[in-house]
């Protein structure tokens, strides 16, 4: 540090803080360019398939049956990998509560918060084209469809941990966030996983799955949307990275500042 800055100034205290943060003059750099590639691959796999499903695959047969127009199928290249990237996200960010309770290192319960923030805006995104294809489907935003209804109970499942956590003390911020995280893991799988594949539920519900599942997509819709689903998965995961070492980033300036 120069000699004319003390460190306990605020500038002396932000040149550790920024010290600590950068332990050496290589790491740094390393991982800006790690984001930047992972972000450049995922931009073009979306670029790719968000092209393909405009110029290459054909209106959904079974869908030009069924809702009389063939192309709201492709709203499957956002919707599902949105929905399904979420849900995993939700368990994998149990998992950070786990390891936080377990070492109490503030780097899980970073990564647990950036991972439920992250999984929160992909799940309003599903939440939203969901309601899209059921306006161009069945001429209503919101259907009251079983999926539907899940896939929103979910989202204030998750909307209550963001309330929850902003609201707890710091003291107590990362316990608490992590053992809400675990418990909300379980009400998503059961909700997610176990409530809309149940006989009464399937009976009444409209939801386009079963056509997906007995192969009434081609194998370009298969293709493209793992394409998709690849790309938004990169996305997510440089989102948590920039998120989680924004968290830190905090943490360590205001621990610096006291």
């Amino acid at each position: 540090m120069h000699r004319g800055i003390s460190r306990h100034t605020p500038f002396g205290q932000m040149a550790n803080f920024w010290r600590r943060q950068t332990p050496s003059q290589e790491a740094s750099p390393m991982r800006r360019q790690r984001g930047q590639m992972l972000t450049a691959i995922a931009g073009t796999l979306l670029l790719v398939a968000f092209a393909l499903a405009f110029f290459w695959v054909p209106p959904a047969a079974e869908f030009q049956r069924l809702y009389g127009n063939g192309h709201i199928a492709k709203i499957v290249f956002v919707h599902v990998p949105l929905a399904i990237i979420s849900f995993v996200a939700f368990v994998v960010a149990a998992g950070f509560g786990v390891a936080y309770l377990r070492t109490r290192r503030l780097r899980w319960d970073a990564l647990g918060a950036a991972t439920i923030e992250v999984a929160w805006l992909y799940a309003v995104l599903a939440t939203v084209t969901g309601a899209w294809f059921s306006r161009l489907a069945w001429g209503a935003w919101w259907n009251w469809d079983p999926r539907q209804t899940t896939m929103f109970m979910v989202l204030l499942t998750y909307t209550a941990y963001l309330l929850v956590r902003g609201a707890v003390d710091e003291e107590r911020r990362a316990s608490v966030s992590a053992v809400y995280a675990i418990l909300g893991s379980g009400a998503s799988l059961m909700l997610y996983w176990v409530v809309p594949y149940l006989p009464a539920i399937q009976q009444v519900s409209l939801h386009p799955s079963g056509i997906i599942a007995r192969g009434g997509l081609d194998a370009s819709y298969r293709a493209v949307l793992a394409l998709s689903t690849l790309g938004m998965g990169l996305l997510f995961v440089q989102l948590v990275r920039l998120r989680a070492t924004l968290e830190l980033a905090e943490r360590r300036l205001m621990a610096a500042s006291r």
